[in-house]
């Protein structure tokens, strides 16, 4: 039965939960920002809220992101793609990254190694997922020329970012980039769904 339910999921449904992630993510990060004192916006890792008198906000938005990113890769954006084995493998490595995002709320810091590999995991495979889904985008024009151009530049940008090594800095920016991405997607493909044209 849940599966049934589940593949009754209307694709504007599934283009919500894009919004949500979001949304669930900036409000918690905030909470959590807001309650470490320790915590400083560039200079500290975005995990290092994990473990902080923030812990609880940070760690649960993580993974409530993490879950809504897989129902929007699933119900929301995957079917935007469309169905040829490019956009499928785009919809497949962005819902394995939400996955892996989760994880990286589960297994904080106070988890090493597994919060590394999780993290390390979780931002290469969004990268490559932007990779394969900038290039499906490019095939079908789906997205129009916007949403090619937003997802080869944020592709671009991520791979600009890896050779500073994973620093606070890097990883900041990373997880902004991922956001304008996401939110970008999200309304192109909502404009798309309500048959608005999509430059």
């Amino acid at each position: 039965m849940p599966i049934e339910i589940m593949r009754t999921i209307p694709t504007k449904v599934g283009l919500a939960f894009g919004i949500l992630a979001i949304a669930v993510f900036l409000v918690m990060y905030s909470i959590a920002m807001s309650l470490d004192n320790e915590y400083a916006f560039f200079e500290n890792y975005l995990s290092d809220l994990g473990v902080g008198s923030g812990a609880w906000a940070f760690n649960s938005g993580v993974i409530i992101t993490g879950v809504l990113l897989v129902l929007f890769a699933v119900f929301g954006f995957g079917p935007i793609l469309g169905s040829d084995r490019l956009s499928n493998a785009g919809k497949a490595l962005m819902a394995l990254s939400g996955l892996l995002l989760a994880g990286v709320g589960i297994f904080n810091e106070d988890y090493e190694p597994y919060h590394y590999i999780f993290s390390v995991s979780y931002f290469l495979t969004f990268l490559v997922a932007l990779v394969v889904i900038a290039m499906s985008l490019y095939r079908t024009r789906r997205l129009g020329r916007s949403g090619v151009v937003i997802s080869a530049v944020a592709s671009v940008f991520g791979a600009l970012l890896l050779p500073m090594g994973g620093n606070p800095e890097s990883e900041t920016l990373a997880v902004i980039a991922m956001v304008v991405w996401g939110l970008s997607m999200s309304c192109l493909s909502i404009l798309r769904e309500y048959g608005r044209n999509v430059p």
